[in-house]
């Protein structure tokens, strides 16, 4: 039956305002192999999203809005989320969990001691005070909820649980910034201190410098180094 070549035509016409297909064409050939050319003019994407309904409703985003049609949280809606926010806003501290503070050690025979100091990137000076209260704070699930939602995040959290004291051990720097805190357990820890700079840190107006560093007791942990560089 198909002893000749034979050329079908067809042109497709789209219903879509301001845009249609180039024909395309189909060639038989004698061992009925169907060669089919490409359409070189594709439907444009966006005006079938836009009348397409199988393909859903098609929403413009404005410029410089890429929130659009997302609330922001009222203080309603804050008080309902625990008040969990950015910005200066409180973040709800996790329930304190006594049964993992009930099996760290409150006495060891450990001493960890070092520096606690600015320094100043602009002149390299160290800046030192006096009577800098540090704590040791053992690192639970607790404390690693302040060190990254508080310390690293900048969220500001509810109260802390005051049953945490019981395991921080205090000391104060000397005059010279050194520390030693003694009779420390084996275990991990925050050191933590804050130091109030102002123009001998380079700033206009005095900043209150928190210092956090992670530290592993396993004996006497001497030559630490407290630090951070401003401005």
């Amino acid at each position: 039956m198909f002893n000749t070549k034979y050329t079908i035509l067809l042109i497709t016409a789209v219903g879509f305002s301001a845009c249609s297909t180039k024909p395309q064409t189909i060639t038989i050939t004698p061992n009925r192999h169907v060669i089919r050319e490409p359409i070189t003019a594709p439907i444009k994407e966006e005006i079938l999203i836009k009348n397409n309904p199988n393909l859903g409703t098609r929403v413009t985003v404005p410029r410089n809005r890429p929130t659009v049609d997302i609330k922001r949280p009222t203080s309603s809606t804050r008080a309902e989320r625990g008040g969990s926010e950015l910005n200066g806003e409180i973040m709800e501290r996790m329930d304190f969990p006594a049964d993992e503070y009930r099996q760290l050690k409150k006495n060891g025979r450990n001493t960890v001691s070092g520096k606690v100091y600015l320094q100043n990137s602009t002149n390299d000076k160290e800046i030192i005070k006096d009577k800098i209260k540090l704590l040791l704070n053992p690192v639970t699930s607790y404390s690693q909820q302040w060190y990254q939602q508080s310390y690293l995040g900048g969220y500001k959290l509810s109260p802390v649980d005051k049953r945490i004291n019981s395991y921080l051990k205090v000391e104060y720097s000397k005059e010279d910034g050194t520390f030693s805190f003694y009779g420390i357990p084996r275990g991990s820890y925050y050191l933590i201190g804050q130091i109030s700079c102002g123009t001998e840190c380079g700033y206009s107006t005095t900043k209150h410098i928190r210092l956090v560093k992670e530290i592993t007791v396993g004996a006497d942990l001497k030559g630490i180094e407290l630090m951070k560089n401003v401005p």
